[in-house]
């Protein structure tokens, strides 16, 4: 239940731009018209930021879901104002845009990020404008005809008498849902944000939502994806790639943040030279982020943090050693319990039969642990204190707590 409320609190934030998109949008009478005037011009100024951020940070996937928006506003606008009725039964090109843009945005949420103007960046970019000019010039000088089209002779394998506008309304809802299973699973603000941004293209749909106001719910979409590009950013500064933990830099401004009380704790994986030796460097990694998911959930306040190599930090504001300690050993005994289960790669010749075919792994953890006290009196000082612990740690044997 506590894993449910956490991942429905992750998009606490997505969705309160949507609320406050639909309570301007509900305040519409009482605003005041240069800001209505000035609205669609402001969202295409968040989409071209959006794009100019993904190319500074080579986050190709904020480019290219950029444009794929951009395109959709720009097929809802006439001119700089934006029509309504984008999805009728008298106009399925529009209809079949929408399909193309959203399994586009489905597309660049699950395809590898490769950079913008890389060999297969500049494919898509290909790609997408190749797509804008197709169905931007079937819409304008085939409309009539591409309508008959679409309304006569389009069909699907399963459901042969499926319209185009049925079709589109469930690929959406499908989206909105595979997006949604994507975000809980990375909880990634990007992967959200892509959800909010579907959710409120599906709002202006069901919702009839009138010409003057689309372009504040556009709006908010090119904030969020702005806004994505930030955190991606942070994490990727931040956040060690591999166990998913704070970085030694986010460590180090968090030394700068601590008060008069705290506890610093280093502790380092036994013997993880003569493991990675033996079991490879991908085992190695493998084992890192298991014990690295264990310290996640350290209690008392603590903060777990990659310092390097096999070696982490635990930071504890406002806690002292006495009451620290014994949640280390119990970390201790919790790690020392965990077990990883290695598969050898498979060997030419055949292995006899009863032979074991993994190996339960099993790493234990050394701990030195020091407070803020007379004798110690900034961070790096209780840091080097705890790094002294974490040796002789090592020295009684290993797997022990040392102070």
């Amino acid at each position: 239940m506590n894993k449910i409320f956490q991942h429905l609190l992750s998009f606490t934030i997505p969705f309160l731009f949507l609320v406050i998109a639909y309570v301007t949008h509900a305040s519409f009478e009482i605003l005041p018209v240069s800001w209505i005037n000035a609205m669609p011009l402001l969202t295409v100024t968040l989409f071209a930021l959006a794009i100019v951020l993904g190319i500074w940070f080579n986050r190709g996937s904020i480019v290219f879901t950029s444009i794929v928006l951009l395109f959709l506003c720009y097929n809802q606008a006439e001119g700089l104002g934006f029509s309504d009725n984008f999805i009728s039964a008298d106009q399925p090109q529009h209809t079949l845009i929408l399909i193309v843009g959203i399994s586009n945005l489905l597309f660049f949420s699950f395809s590898t990020e490769r950079g913008v103007f890389s060999f297969w960046g500049k494919i898509k970019l290909t790609a997408l404008a190749f797509q804008g000019w197709l169905l931007l010039s079937a819409s304008k000088s085939l409309s009539t005809d591409l309508d008959r089209l679409l309304l006569e002779h389009v069909s699907f394998p399963l459901v042969k008498k499926m319209d185009v506008q049925t079709f589109s309304l469930i690929l959406l809802t499908g989206t909105i849902f595979i997006l949604a299973i994507k975000a809980i699973r990375t909880g990634s603000f990007t992967d959200r944000s892509m959800v909010t941004s579907v959710l409120i293209i599906a709002i202006i749909i069901f919702m009839d939502i009138p010409s003057e106001t689309v372009p504040i719910f556009y709006a908010t979409i090119g904030l969020l994806l702005i806004l994505s590009v930030i955190s991606s950013s942070y994490h990727m500064a931040y956040i060690d790639e591999l166990t998913q933990i704070p970085s030694r830099r986010a460590l180090e401004e968090k030394l700068l943040q601590l008060g008069n009380h705290y506890t610093i704790a280093m502790l380092d994986i036994d013997f993880f030279k003569k493991f990675n030796d033996r079991y490879g460097h991908d085992v190695g990694d493998d084992v890192l982020a298991m014990v690295a998911s264990v310290l996640k959930n350290v209690e008392s306040g603590g903060k777990a943090y990659r310092y390097g190599g096999e070696e982490f930090t635990i930071v504890f504001p406002g806690k002292g050693l006495t009451e620290i300690l014994p949640v280390l050993d119990e970390l201790r005994k919790t790690i020392a319990q965990q077990t990883y289960l290695y598969k050898p790669k498979p060997m030419k010749k055949p292995q006899k039969r009863g032979s074991s075919r993994g190996k339960n792994l099993r790493v234990t953890i050394s701990i030195g642990v020091a407070e803020k006290n007379h004798r110690f009196k900034t961070p790096e000082e209780v840091r080097t204190a705890s790094d002294k612990a974490l040796y002789r740690a090592k020295k009684k044997g290993r797997n022990c707590v040392s102070k």
